[in-house]
């Protein structure tokens, strides 16, 4: 089961304050907070903190952002059992809900992130979470599963993430005061892991075990040669 870790990953706040302060926090052009880059140690992956008061609203977003060169694996493969593979801490509050969307950050898998990248995620492209999802409360390595469409984003070459609150991903915020976090150790690389077959012809031809094309075909686009499937 190949095993990928992300080339850059890291993450940053965002914080608002005022009439709708959930609001402008989650729908901002850039971040309030710095960016941290490849990060170590124990850190919070996502968090949030809203409130009310007769002072104000006011509301803080935390969100990460990973990114894989998944290019080995654009074409000839079919994958399935995508999942991430992380280190959380037990710091984590309990049943803190995650969302896992597309990114447009971090280019080809090889920049790092800046405080102009805070809207740069595809709230409408879900690539795993929900709001019964939960980012686990323990010190143990864990996986969380990823559907399909991150599936579909290995033909680009690289498949990129942000992972969130599942409240800030919906959009719907809390109508109380309240607030959470979900911690991880960084020490340990955030990984995609999977199973990938190789598809179309896997027998060799005139001797050749390792070939991408034949008479001009691509190898994922043969069933047979000369009648041998």
């Amino acid at each position: 089961m190949p095993t990928i870790n992300a080339s850059k990953y890291g993450f940053m706040s965002n914080s608002t304050t005022g009439t709708g302060a959930f609001t402008n926090a989650r729908n901002a052009s850039s971040a309030s907070g710095t960016a941290f880059n490849q990060p170590t140690g124990t850190q919070t992956t996502t968090s949030f903190n809203i409130g009310f008061s007769s002072k104000g609203d006011s509301a803080t977003l935390k969100r990460s952002w990973w990114a894989f060169d998944v290019s080995t694996y654009a074409s000839g493969y079919t994958i399935t059992d995508l999942q991430i593979q992380f280190d959380p801490t037990t710091n984590t509050s309990t049943n803190y809900p995650i969302a896992i969307v597309a990114s447009t950050a971090q280019g080809n898998a090889d920049s790092n992130l800046t405080q102009a990248d805070w809207n740069n995620l595809e709230f409408g492209t879900l690539y795993g979470g929900s709001s019964s999802t939960y980012w686990p409360d323990s010190n143990s390595v864990s996986t969380i599963d990823l559907n399909s469409t991150a599936v579909s984003a290995f033909s680009t070459s690289y498949l990129k993430m942000c992972i969130l609150w599942y409240y800030d991903y919906s959009g719907a915020g809390s109508l109380v005061t309240t607030n959470g976090n979900a911690y991880q150790n960084y020490n340990y690389v955030p990984r995609i892991t999977f199973s990938a077959a190789a598809s179309g012809y896997t027998k060799e031809v005139n001797g050749i075990s390792s070939y991408s094309k034949v008479n001009g075909l691509a190898k994922s686009d043969i069933s047979k040669v000369n009648g041998v499937e």
